[in-house]
């Protein structure tokens, strides 16, 4: 299956702005089932200076200065990316024939690979607390897969979405004293529930095709950013996991980074000089699966 994914975020300022500095994480991965055939970054105004790298975790972050007076600051990208069909299924196909315990499934200490993925960070911290509500569905002896699936199920089901409700410095530990927040607290939620039950776990942004209410077309700019969580199975490899839908990651999605929480990959951030004290911010975003 073929996407293209298109990614517009807008910022108009109510006094000049002498120099804007911003770094931003919204190119595609390439991964085990999924390629990124090809991306496209319009800044508005054009950039004195622009790059692109790779992060400590992998990621592709593009990199742009203006130091030219503007008030308005646009910055769209646009990517072409192919999700091998069946992919992610056949992960999860495979965790669930191992029929492991979910100990079983905590990788062997030092594993370098998860190694990053076990320590705290700034907005997911273990606790008791996160353990207590993450064994209510690791109960002991139960598969690794039951007890994800349970753990995402229980996560939509005990939490309401509500859009406003936390700030993006908002912790896991807050999100499960609030018991509401959006995509990017239910994935902290989860990430600080297997750390603290030894299991390592990344936070993954990204895009999920969304469909149109029944009976309406679809709409340009509907679609939203979107993120969730992975888990490193030992002997399997990572495994997502989506509290916001009840489910786990199917091929309906699109990996744009992943770190140790959303710190780590913010879509876009950045420093900018002015006396002005307000902005109005306008965020589009477009999935579409094309023939």
């Amino acid at each position: 299956m073929k996407y293209r994914v298109a990614h517009t975020t807008a910022y108009h300022y109510d006094e000049d702005v002498l120099s804007s500095y911003g770094q931003v994480h919204l190119l595609p991965r390439d991964l085990p089932g999924q390629r990124c055939e090809r991306s496209s970054v319009v800044i508005d105004p054009l950039p004195h200076d622009y790059r692109e790298r790779s992060d400590f975790f992998g990621n592709r972050v593009a990199y742009f200065e203006i130091r030219s007076s503007h008030r308005s600051l646009m910055v769209s990208t646009t990517s072409w990316i192919e999700v091998v069909a069946g992919a992610r299924a056949a992960l999860v196909a495979a965790m669930a024939a191992r029929a492991m315990t979910w100990e079983e499934a905590r990788p062997a200490s030092g594993d370098p690979e998860g190694r990053d993925y076990l320590l705290d960070s700034p907005l997911v911290e273990t606790s008791p607390e996160l353990a207590a509500y993450g064994r209510l569905s690791f109960i002991e002896g139960r598969s690794i897969h039951d007890s994800l699936v349970d753990l995402a199920i229980r996560v939509h089901d005990d939490f309401e979405y509500k859009p406003g409700a936390t700030e993006v410095t908002t912790t896991a530990d807050e999100v499960l004293v609030q018991r509401e927040g959006v995509c990017q607290d239910f994935a902290h939620l989860v990430i600080g529930c297997m750390r603290s039950l030894g299991l390592p776990a990344r936070y993954v942004s990204g895009y999920l095709e969304t469909d149109p209410p029944p009976g309406r077309p679809r709409l340009q700019g509907a679609d939203v950013s979107h993120a969730w969580a992975s888990v490193l199975v030992a002997g399997v490899g990572w495994i997502d996991i989506d509290p916001t839908n009840r489910q786990l990651v199917n091929d309906r999605y699109v990996v744009t980074a992943w770190g140790r929480d959303y710190s780590d990959v913010p879509p876009l951030k950045g420093v900018i000089f002015t006396e002005g004290t307000k902005h109005d911010l306008e965020v589009l975003v477009d999935v579409v699966r094309e023939a």
